[in-house]
């Protein structure tokens, strides 16, 4: 954690222009019952698109806080390579889990894919309930690491639906198979690379239909390993080992 995270509180709100804002929900009993904030601290606010500004308590209620803000500045745009990530929705916590540790990766978008072996997901992923709670736990994981820019979240899309619309980019599937290439040669010229397109399959692995599809929409498998491993370990390891050769 950097030290601008240690002296200052982050929090998020959606629009950082007006004069002041107010935090309410889950963010006001942090601050308040949690920090136990008060009148007169200092904050940071990020917009979750790349807007930060600064600010201080006006005042502290029940349930809500409000902030006066003093200063807004643009960071710029997000850092390339924007990399996104498609995955087969694991169940219950272990996608809540998922959400997080990509979201502090800096995942550009998080696209939930059904598969023919899926075994969870259409709920988690389509009601409005379950795409608040995304939301959720990417501002708290983007509060917590710094982060100005929370991925765009997409709805759950059947396999064919999201290839024909998938970004334009380098496009990996990940595979627990020696005979496949490995990251590195998959994107042998990381500095040049603008975006790109992460696939994990469902744990019962991906139908002969399936990876046909994926080769004729021009992903190319990639190797993670040697052992079956569940969805959202498979998506952290990816998309970690994707970041560290992508890095400056």
């Amino acid at each position: 954690m950097s030290n601008r995270n240690r002296r200052i509180r982050r929090f998020y709100v959606e629009n950082l222009a007006p004069r002041r804002v107010v935090l309410s929900g889950g963010q006001v009993h942090h601050a308040a019952h949690v920090l136990r904030m008060e009148a007169g601290a200092g904050v940071e606010l990020f917009d979750g698109r790349g807007g930060r500004a600064s600010g201080v308590i006006e005042t502290v209620g029940r349930d809500q806080i409000a902030i006066l803000i003093d200063r807004v500045e643009s960071v710029g745009d997000r850092a390339r390579p924007l990399v996104h990530l498609a995955f087969a929705v694991p169940k219950g916590k272990r996608l809540d889990w998922l959400i997080e540790k990509v979201t502090e990766l800096g995942a550009a978008s998080l696209r939930p894919v059904l598969f023919e072996r899926s075994v969870a997901g259409r709920k988690a992923a389509t009601s409005e309930r379950g795409q608040d709670r995304w939301l959720t736990h990417c501002i708290a994981a983007a509060q917590q690491c710094g982060l100005d820019w929370l991925p765009n979240l997409y709805e759950l899309q059947p396999l064919a639906d999201f290839l024909s619309e998938a970004p334009p980019s380098v496009k990996l599937a990940g595979f627990a198979d020696r005979q496949v290439c490995s990251l590195r040669e998959a994107i042998p010229d990381e500095k040049n690379v603008d975006e790109i397109c992460l696939l994990v399959g469902p744990e019962g692995g991906l139908t002969d239909t399936e990876t046909d599809a994926l080769r004729r929409a021009d992903f190319r498998a990639v190797r993670l390993g040697c052992t079956t491993l569940r969805v959202e370990t498979a998506a952290v390891a990816m998309l970690a080992a994707v970041t560290a050769l992508c890095a400056d």
